[in-house]
C-alpha cells in the first residue's frame, strides 16, 4: 500500500516526531510511505490562473514542487492531510498546497450528491483521512468546522474523508485507520443555514479586505466595489472606504494594521477548495496577536464561488462565524454569491441586479449597521437546485453550452483535445 503524507507544519515541532512515529508504524507493516515536509518543498501560491485547466490541462503551469506532490497524491492509494491548526483551521502552508490540487480535477461539471462539483480526472482517487494537531483554545465546535470542510474538499476531489482524528490518537491506532481493510467513511455534513449577523451602530467608515489570489483583477474585488459605493454615498452622505489586496504579502503588517483600527471590516475572497486560499489565511492567521484585545472591529465576509448554488460556501461561513467569536469581533454575516466566476467578464446588464444589491448592502451597512437578510437571501439565490431540476441539470451540462467557458480558452490556447489529460496516470 502507498501512503502518501502531506505535513502542513510551518516549523519543527513535536508534530513532526508524531508523523515520524507514524510512518515507522506503517513501514514497519511493509507498507511504502511519501512524507512530504510542504514547508521544504518550493510551492507557490495558487493564482487562480486557471492555467492547469486551460494552458497545461493536468498541470499546475508555474512548474513548481506541486507538479511531484501532486503525482504522489494521485498515485497513492491513501493520501493524509495532516496538519496543526491555526486561528482555528489548517495552516496557510497546507493550504497553498491544496489549493494547488486543482489539477488533478477537471473544470467540468457534473451532479454529485445532487449539486454541482467538478468532473473527476482521473478514474480513481486516493482515499483520505484528516490529522490535525489543536491549538489551546481548540473546541469541539472547531474540529468540526474543519472536518465538515474537509469533508466537502474531499467529495469535490473525488474520494471520500473516511476520518478526522488529533495528534491525541497514537501514531499506532492511526496507523491501524490507515491501513484498515474495511475503511468506513464519515457522513457527508449536512447543509447549514445561512448565518445570522450582528446589527451594530452604524459605522462611519469601512475597510475591505480583498483575498483573491488574482489581486484587483478578481471578481471578490469587483463585488467589494459595490459593496463599498453603496455604502461610501449612502444618505447623501460621503464616508471613507479603504480597501487592502491581501495577494500582495509583503503587505500583510499594513493590512493587520489597518484591521486592528477598522471602523468596520469585510473579509471577501473566492471559494478555494472549499475554503480559503492561502493568500487569505496568511492574513487570517497574521491577525492572532489581535485575539482577546478589546474593540476590534465588527467582521463581514464575503465568499463567491463558480459553482451555481450558494450552498458550497456555507461551511467556510460557519468559519467566518467563529472568526470572528475568536477575535472578539462582532459578527455581521456573510454575504454569498455562487456562479461568481464569469462576474468580471459579463456584460454590465447581466451583472445589473447583483451589483444593485450589493451596494444595498453596503448602503444598510452605513444607515442600518446591518446587512438586509432578505437581500443576502437575493444574492445567495439559488441555494441549491430542487432536486426535480436534477435531471435538467445532468442534461444541460452534457450540452456544449455548459463548459463553453473553459471549451473557449482551451482553444485559444490550442489544447482543446488535450483537455482531458491525465499526465501523473501510471
Amino acid at each position: 500500500m502507498k501512503v502518501t503524507i502531506l505535513n502542513g507544519n510551518p516549523q519543527p515541532s513535536s508534530f513532526d516526531d508524531y508523523l515520524a512515529a507514524l510512518s515507522a508504524a506503517l513501514e514497519g507493516s511493509g507498507h511504502a510511505v511519501t512524507c512530504i515536509t510542504l514547508r521544504d518543498i518550493a510551492l507557490r501560491h495558487c493564482v487562480g490562473c486557471w492555467g492547469c485547466w486551460v494552458k497545461t490541462p493536468g498541470l499546475c503551469s508555474s512548474q513548481d514542487a506541486s507538479r511531484e506532490m501532486d503525482q504522489a497524491v494521485i498515485q497513492s492509494d491513501f493520501t493524509l492531510w495532516a496538519s496543526p491548526l491555526k486561528m482555528g483551521f489548517l495552516t496557510e502552508c497546507f493550504k497553498m498546497a491544496q489549493d494547488k490540487h486543482l489539477p488533478l480535477i477537471h473544470p467540468y461539471m457534473e451532479v454529485d450528491q445532487g449539486e454541482a462539483h467538478h468532473l473527476r480526472r482521473y478514474p480513481r482517487s486516493p482515499r483520505v483521512g484528516l490529522l490535525v494537531e489543536k491549538e489551546p483554545t481548540t473546541d469541539a465546535e472547531d474540529l468540526q468546522i474543519v472536518t465538515n470542510i474537509l469533508c466537502r474538499t474531499a467529495l469535490n476531489f473525488k474520494t471520500r474523508l473516511e476520518f478526522s482524528l488529533t495528534t491525541e490518537t497514537p501514531a499506532a491506532g492511526l496507523a491501524a485507520r490507515i491501513t484498515a481493510s474495511q475503511p468506513s467513511l464519515l457522513p457527508l455534513p449536512k447543509q447549514p443555514p445561512a448565518t445570522a449577523g450582528a446589527v451594530i451602530r452604524p459605522p462611519a467608515r469601512l475597510s475591505l479586505f480583498n483575498g483573491s489570489p488574482r489581486g484587483r483583477k478578481g471578481n471578490t474585488p469587483l463585488m467589494l466595489e459595490q459593496i463599498a459605493n453603496g455604502f461610501a454615498h449612502a444618505g447623501g452622505v460621503e464616508r471613507p472606504v479603504e480597501t487592502y489586496h491581501l495577494v500582495r504579502m509583503t503587505e500583510t503588517s499594513q493590512a493587520v494594521e489597518a484591521f486592528a483600527h477598522a471602523g468596520c471590516a469585510v473579509l471577501g475572497f473566492p471559494l478555494y477548495t472549499d475554503s480559503m486560499p492561502a493568500v487569505t489565511k496568511h492574513f487570517i492567521e497574521a491577525l492572532e496577536p489581535l485575539v482577546g484585545r478589546p474593540h476590534n472591529p465588527a467582521l463581514a465576509g464575503l465568499v463567491q464561488s463558480g459553482f451555481p448554488e450558494a450552498l458550497h460556501s456555507r461551511y467556510v461561513e460557519r468559519y467566518l462565524q467563529k472568526l470572528a467569536a475568536r477575535l472578539g469581533s462582532p459578527y455581521l454575516g456573510t454575504i454569498v454569491k455562487g456562479g461568481g466566476e464569469g462576474t468580471r467578464v459579463m456584460p454590465v446588464n447581466m451583472n445589473k441586479d447583483l451589483f444593485t444589491n450589493l451596494q444595498a448592502l453596503g448602503a444598510g451597512l452605513a444607515v442600518d449597521g446591518r446587512l438586509d437578510p432578505l437581500i443576502l437571501q437575493q444574492v445567495a439565490r439559488p441555494e441549491r437546485y430542487p432536486a426535480i431540476l436534477g435531471p435538467v441539470f445532468r442534461l444541460f451540462l452534457r450540452l456544449p453550452l455548459a463548459h463553453s467557458y473553459f471549451d473557449q480558452m482551451l482553444k485559444e490556447n490550442g489544447v482543446f483535445d488535450q483537455r482531458f489529460a491525465r499526465p501523473f496516470e501510471k
